[in-house]
């Protein structure tokens, strides 16, 4: 369900459904973090493989978990769906 050109709402996987990063991390990476965190962009890390994402796991997790108005919340430009920072966790 499409609430604007930006934010997908995504339900969370039901009660002992597995979550992959393929499947369920990727998808909301390469819509809301790869634009910036990419190699050669302004972002101090890459998102883009499975690889790069797991050693940033505390920090993301950290970072989307934010209050909306803290400067430090990821992305910056918009906000995440709960369903969305749920599975980041």
């Amino acid at each position: 369900m499409w609430l604007s050109a930006w934010w997908v709402v995504l339900p969370a996987p039901a009660a002992g459904e597995e979550v992959t990063f393929s499947k369920d991390v990727a998808p909301i990476l390469h819509r809301s973090c790869v634009q910036c965190h990419r190699p050669g962009s302004i972002a101090p890390m890459s998102l883009i493989s499975y690889e790069d994402a797991r050693q940033w796991a505390r920090a993301i997790r950290e970072k989307t978990s934010l209050a909306p108005d803290e400067p430090e919340r990821m992305p910056g430009w918009l906000r995440l769906a709960s369903g969305e920072v749920w599975l980041l966790r």
